[in-house]
């Protein structure tokens, strides 16, 4: 059994009901432990709307692979096209498998935890929220001692509720 967090925003349309769907459909593929706090968040990268951000634990049977493909998908659904172009530009929803309990993994498809995961505010204050506990498995260092090096500027924390 893996414990995972996915990260999720989006910066287009109806970001909050995409992100609802997301989660909806996370739940039914997955045993959803924990929903964070939506956190607003301005860009990175060209100009653009800012994001709403938010993030998931769940335990999952699936390989990290699986659950990807899985994420890809869902991503798909809800309008998503992935191409060099777009790689930092706006999106209807982004979900991003950003750490698991223990795991590490460096595919040409798939790093975790995320690469850039102790510099991004905006996907580091979420995962705390639903995994406090969580350490980079690589160096067994607590991904909180990352928020004092980690800019905030730009993370807004919201009432929305997923």
């Amino acid at each position: 059994m893996l414990d995972l967090v996915v990260g999720l925003g989006s910066n287009l349309g109806d970001r909050l009901g995409y992100l609802r769907e997301a989660v909806r459909r996370l739940g039914d593929a997955f045993d959803l432990q924990a929903r964070s706090s939506v956190y607003e968040t301005a860009p990175v990268g060209p100009a653009q709307p800012d994001y709403l951000n938010a993030a998931v634990r769940i335990l999952a049977t699936s390989s990290p692979e699986e659950v990807l493909a899985l994420l890809l998908h869902i991503e798909r659904d809800s309008g998503r096209t992935r191409t060099e172009e777009t790689r930092w530009g706006p999106r209807t929803l982004d979900l991003d498998l950003l750490w698991g309990e223990g795991l590490v993994v460096s595919t040409p498809s798939l790093t975790v935890p995320h690469p850039h995961l102790s510099e991004r505010p905006f996907a580091l204050f979420p995962l705390l929220d639903v995994a406090p506990e969580a350490t980079d498995p690589r160096t067994g260092r607590p991904l909180r001692a990352s928020l004092d090096a980690c800019e905030a500027a730009g993370v807004t924390r919201t009432t929305l509720v997923l």
